[in-house]
């Protein structure tokens, strides 16, 4: 129990529990009346890509499990199914390229805030304000396309799924 009561002081403020953030640093009002705003225009950010990659993430997801679906039954489907999903990767590659491009851009965006607010500190509250923890705009989690699962295929992955080696594997020269 006493490791509890030591570990909490020493924990990171996180920079968009703005209020918090604010009481740690000890502004004065000159100081509050440039740096709230930018720790309020930080949150917004945060908040605003996360909304976007929860979304995003979920278009991934939901176009992938499209594809599962539209498995070729017959072989006279195999082309159109085969162009009909390098289409719909075209499509969400373009969007994945969308999204980080307006990532960056909130990324960027969060360091110019940074800067801002960095300007208008004393030695002291610098110090305190590097100790904060800013919004990590972490990438999303995307589903790797064509990944077989483990335990099993042609590649051999796993145990005891697929075939062995190739040509000379059990070192007679033949095939298997």
């Amino acid at each position: 129990m006493l490791i509890l009561v030591l570990f909490i002081p020493a924990c990171a403020v996180k920079l968009v529990d703005i209020n918090e953030s604010i009481l740690k640093l000890n502004l004065s009002k000159e100081q509050r009346t440039v740096v709230e705003p930018k720790m309020m225009a930080i949150k917004v950010i945060a908040d605003k890509y996360e909304d976007e990659k929860k979304q995003f993430e979920e278009k991934v997801k939901n176009a992938m499990e499209g594809f599962k679906s539209r498995e070729t039954t017959s072989n006279s489907d195999r082309s159109d199914n085969r162009s009909e999903r390098q289409q719909a990767f075209q499509g969400i590659r373009a969007e994945q390229e969308e999204f980080f491009k307006r990532r960056e851009a909130y990324i960027s965006a969060i360091k110019i805030h940074e800067s801002d607010i960095k300007a208008v500190l004393n030695e002291k509250q610098l110090a305190t304000f590097e100790k904060m923890k800013l919004p990590e705009l972490k990438a999303p989690e995307l589903p790797e396309a064509g990944r077989q699962p483990e335990g099993g295929g042609r590649r051999g992955r796993g145990s005891g799924g697929g075939r062995r080696g190739g040509i000379g594997a059990n070192g007679d020269g033949g095939m298997f």
